[in-house]
């Protein structure tokens, strides 16, 4: 008997079997279906969280700080109040919650403080320095992977934070400078400084990531150059209109400051234009206009002929008004000229 035609016999004759694979398929579908639902739901209700490992010798306590960085003025400041959370390291691990974070991205610092300090303790440089910067917000799931090297966190791998990772870039580079031209004159220092400022603010026009883009520009000395270049910096306010972080908020505070300020050359440079033109009108006029030393060369009834003259009279005209004779005009009109120096009655009517 053909195989098809047994399949179809058995199924007409012990259709029990079909609806026990059936039941089977459903239950099987079924589970998948539940336990796709069930890591859905426990994905979703996952802790995020900001951990690491770190290799910390016998002279550190084992206790991670973390520190809420208000300000990019603070990054070298610490107190009590800038702490908001902290870890025992167990096993060089170390682990914080991220749920009660803003969701907004904001500046953090994590650093451990040495046996014997308070806890409130910053290091800043040298082989004891004990701090590393990140950005993160309520959903950050970071992880620092502290090797072992001459400092804490002088070769870490920052995991699911390409933010942060740039951050420490820049941190490392502007340290390697500090140390690489320790030795220089002050002069190469300060090349070597205008060099790494432009190099910062080339890194910050092209960044996508608008808070480490402001720190790079912070890193700048920015200050010393918003007035020789203000323009780089309206142009990266406009990039960044829509950022409303306290530290983009500060930085407009601060460049509007510096903006206002730019102002006051330009205005008195103006002023000072002004008053030279006016300066050169009044001294144009009085050049044109003949002294009384000048006029009292002239006789009586030359100046009154020099009068008519400014009025535009003809020497008609003037013979007629001064009852004189047309070559006693004439005459007269030649020794004013001669006097004053004058070739014509166009220049009788410029002074």
């Amino acid at each position: 008997m053909p195989m098809d035609t047994l399949s179809s016999t058995q199924d007409k004759y012990y259709p029990q079997n079909n609806l026990s694979m059936n039941y089977k398929s459903y239950l099987k579908g079924n589970s998948l279906l539940l336990l796709a639902n069930l890591l859905l739901f426990f994905h979703s209700n996952a802790t995020h969280r900001i951990g690491g490992s770190i290799q910390a010798d016998t002279t550190w306590n084992s206790v991670m700080y973390i520190s809420l960085i208000g300000n990019l003025d603070q990054m070298n400041s610490m107190s009590k109040q800038m702490i908001i959370d902290i870890s025992d390291i167990n096993k060089d691990q170390f682990s914080f919650s991220t749920d009660y974070l803003p969701k907004e991205n904001h500046l953090y610092r994590l650093h451990l403080s040495k046996k014997g300090d308070p806890p409130a303790s910053l290091i800043i440089g040298g082989k004891d320095e004990n701090h590393i910067f990140f950005i993160a917000n309520s959903e950050s799931d970071i992880y620092f992977n502290c090797k072992r090297s001459e400092t804490l966190f002088g070769n870490v791998n920052i995991e699911n934070s390409p933010q942060s990772r740039l951050l420490n870039e820049i941190n490392s580079m502007l340290a390697y400078q500090d140390t690489a031209s320790l030795y220089d004159s002050s002069l190469k220092r300060e090349l070597l400084q205008n060099a790494m400022d432009e190099k910062l603010r080339q890194f910050a026009d092209t960044c996508s990531y608008p808070l480490v883009a402001l720190y790079a520009l912070y890193k700048s000395n920015f200050e010393s150059h918003i007035e020789t270049n203000p323009g780089y910096y309206i142009h990266f306010l406009k990039k960044w209109e829509k950022e409303r972080s306290p530290y983009f908020n500060e930085f407009r505070k601060k460049v509007s400051i510096k903006k206002t300020t730019n102002y006051y050359p330009l205005l008195f440079g103006i002023l000072g234009l002004l008053i030279g033109v006016l300066l050169m009108g009044i001294i144009s006029r009085q050049m044109k206009t003949p002294s009384k030393n000048i006029l009292q060369e002239l006789t009586i009834q030359e100046r009154n002929i020099f009068a008519l003259l400014q009025k535009g009279k003809s020497n008609k005209e003037i013979s007629e008004e001064l009852n004189i004779s047309l070559s006693t005009v004439k005459s007269h009109i030649n020794s004013i000229f001669s006097k004053l120096s004058i070739k014509s009655r166009k220049e009788v009517l410029d002074i």
